[in-house]
């Protein structure tokens, strides 16, 4: 079982956030460091950092990479209920979320999903797909994840519902090797493109200066963010879903292609044996 689960049925101690320092101003000018999969670790990029003080992982399409099969079948099934039950233009709902960060969060600022009802139907429908043909168990992941320094608390932060994250995690193996899971809910809704998502997991984290806090997600739109609010940042994929294209960050203080990475280019923040990523177990 996750440790905790954040969500508004159950409250969680906060803290005040604070300014971010200097270094992390300096740190966000350098050049991200991009990594492959290579047999033997390739230094460590974090380095010029100090020790953070949480690590905040994305869940889907960070945690787990299956050619975004899982965010069509989300996507499809967002379109299929905005179209269906809201009387959308076909395509909209997907200018929603890249105008906003989440389609949810887009009807809700455009006044289109306001009813508790429907918002409650809306996640309920469009979260209701089969993960498990598309995830499963990652012993790879889970070794890295185990191998972490344990004083730094890590903490699933995703734009998605806490039903959802969870059954990734549960699927994957590793539910019971974070903190707690911070999902749109406990952040009021508001997506990782907006500042206000970050002091929230802050908050629930229980941690005051950004410059501690290492966060790793899939969007470049959300390591932007998280760049400007001083968080330290890892990109996690090089490829546009879109269009497929080479990502470029300059937000990204490390770019890699699989969270699995993590360890060949910050092998400081990981204690005992730790294979490199793609070396097998």
């Amino acid at each position: 079982m996750i440790r905790g689960v954040v969500d508004r049925a159950l409250p969680i101690s906060r803290q005040l956030i604070g300014a971010h320092s200097a270094s992390t101003a300096r740190a966000a000018r350098r050049a991200p460091t991009r990594a492959a999969a290579m047999p033997a670790p390739a230094g460590d990029a974090m380095s010029g950092f100090k020790k953070p003080a949480v690590i905040f992982f994305d869940c889907d399409d960070c945690l787990y990479k299956n050619d975004w099969k899982v965010a069509n079948m989300l996507t499809r099934k967002i379109e299929s209920f905005c179209a269906e039950r809201l009387q959308m233009k076909e395509g909209y709902a997907y200018e929603l979320y890249k105008k906003w960060g989440t389609c949810l969060r887009g009807m809700q600022q455009e006044g289109i999903l306001n009813c508790p009802e429907l918002l409650e139907e809306y996640l309920e429908y469009s979260h209701d797909i089969p993960l498990h043909e598309h995830i499963g168990p990652d012993p790879e992941l889970r070794a890295m994840l185990q191998s972490l320094d344990p004083s730094i608390p890590r903490w699933v932060f995703t734009a998605s519902i806490e039903p959802h994250a969870r059954r990734c995690l549960e699927l994957l193996g590793v539910a019971d090797l974070f903190e707690g899971i911070i999902d749109v809910r406990a952040v009021d809704w508001v997506t990782k493109h907006d500042a206000d998502a970050y002091a929230a997991a802050m908050r629930i984290a229980g941690v005051d200066d950004p410059s501690a806090c290492l966060f790793l997600d899939d969007s470049t739109s959300n390591v932007r963010a998280a760049k400007k609010v001083g968080w330290r940042t890892v990109l996690v994929g090089t490829h546009a879903r879109d269009c497929g294209s080479k990502i470029e960050c300059a937000e990204a203080d490390v770019i890699v292609d699989r969270v699995h990475q993590l360890v060949d280019v910050a092998p400081g923040l990981f204690v005992g044996n730790v294979a490199p990523a793609g070396a097998g177990l």
